[in-house]
């Protein structure tokens, strides 16, 4: 069974329509629902990110939000920034280095929001303990017999045994001054997520943490999330995806134009075929019209005597012409016979 043309411009439509969705499932809905993001990004839009709180804060008047895609830089004044999802464990190893720069990070006003995710009790604590030396505040983990499934709880293990220079904010969040700006810790930051500002909005807590600030900055920086110039940011930053729909519809525009013609297709002309003739028969109808018929022997005979010397011309040849000068087909055979008897 043949298919049409129009059969297969449909078939064909369908197919480039499957591998349109096929791309869109594979690499453009992670990229919406944030699913290839960590925990507590800002990117994400699941129960397990932090979306909701970076769009609630960017609707609030005279507060702009942002998100650091590169090395932190320093923190001017009335700027906070938010660095969640943090795992506490590998934070409380950190080394002076490290503790110094975030120092550095507010020394000029601004406030660093650093949240940790939410843990069980972990089986193994880092021995290191810059961290109790230099700012003066442990991570303590207390006992939760939790019954919730997966590997991150909704309740935290985590608590802050703080020194006299950290104060209290809402929580389990504590704040402490370096400089002319401040480094707020928070444990429990279920709070933060998507679901928590769907199951008990608290914006206190979120006021608290935010402090005077007129300008926050998430950090995806942390999270790997880095900016590489991509093609795919180009698009989103000068909004090219209507030119991006439009080049695929020419495109099966372009498929359909080839596989059919608007107009109805030509008939074919068939050319009556012309036979040709090959040498011999050619070389007979020229002799058929240049020499007569009575002459043809005399002719072919003296056009053969030209090519062969007197001398070596055999007798028999020329007595078997004369003898059948009336039958020229049987006076060749003869003369045929006298050369190869010769020969």
């Amino acid at each position: 069974m043949r298919l049409n043309h129009t059969s297969l411009v449909f078939t064909g439509i369908a197919l480039l329509a499957v591998l349109v969705w096929g791309l869109e499932q594979a690499a453009v809905a992670p990229l919406e629902t944030g699913d290839v993001y960590p925990p507590y990004s800002s990117l994400r839009t699941d129960p397990l990110g932090a979306k909701a709180l970076y769009e609630s804060l960017a609707a609030l008047p005279g507060l702009d939000v942002d998100r650091l895609y590169k090395q932190r830089t320093v923190l001017e004044n009335r700027d906070a920034m938010l660095v969640l999802g943090v795992q506490p464990v590998g934070w409380s190893a950190l080394h002076d280095e490290t503790l110094e720069e975030y120092e550095r990070l507010v020394a000029s006003g601004g406030r660093l929001v650093i949240a940790f995710l939410p843990v069980r009790t972990p089986e193994k604590i880092p021995e290191r303990r810059d961290v109790e030396k230099r700012w003066d505040i442990r991570l303590k983990y207390g006992i939760r017999d939790d019954h919730e499934g997966g590997d991150m709880p909704r309740e935290t293990a985590l608590f802050f045994d703080a020194g006299p220079k950290w104060r209290s904010l809402r929580g389990t969040a504590v704040e402490c001054w370096f400089g002319k700006g401040s480094i707020v810790l928070v444990a429990d930051t279920y709070g933060l997520s998507n679901q928590g500002l769907r199951d008990a909005r608290d914006a206190g807590f979120i006021a608290a943490l935010v402090g005077p600030a007129t300008r926050v900055i998430f950090d995806e920086n942390h999270f790997g999330v880095v900016e590489t110039g991509s093609v795919t940011k180009l698009m989103r930053k000068y909004r090219l995806e209507g030119a991006i729909a439009m080049l695929a519809l020419a495109a099966v525009l372009f498929l359909w134009r080839s596989a059919s013609s608007f107009l109805p297709p030509r008939t074919a002309a068939t050319a009556d075929a012309v036979a040709g003739r090959d040498s011999i028969e050619g070389m007979t109808a020229l002799l058929h019209r240049g020499v007569p018929e009575k002459e043809l022997l005399d002719t072919c005979f003296a056009e053969w005597s030209k090519s062969v010397p007197r001398g070596t011309r055999p007798a028999r040849v020329e007595e078997e012409i004369r003898r059948w000068k009336q039958n020229p087909v049987e006076a060749y055979r003869a003369a045929s016979k006298a050369l190869t008897e010769k020969t």
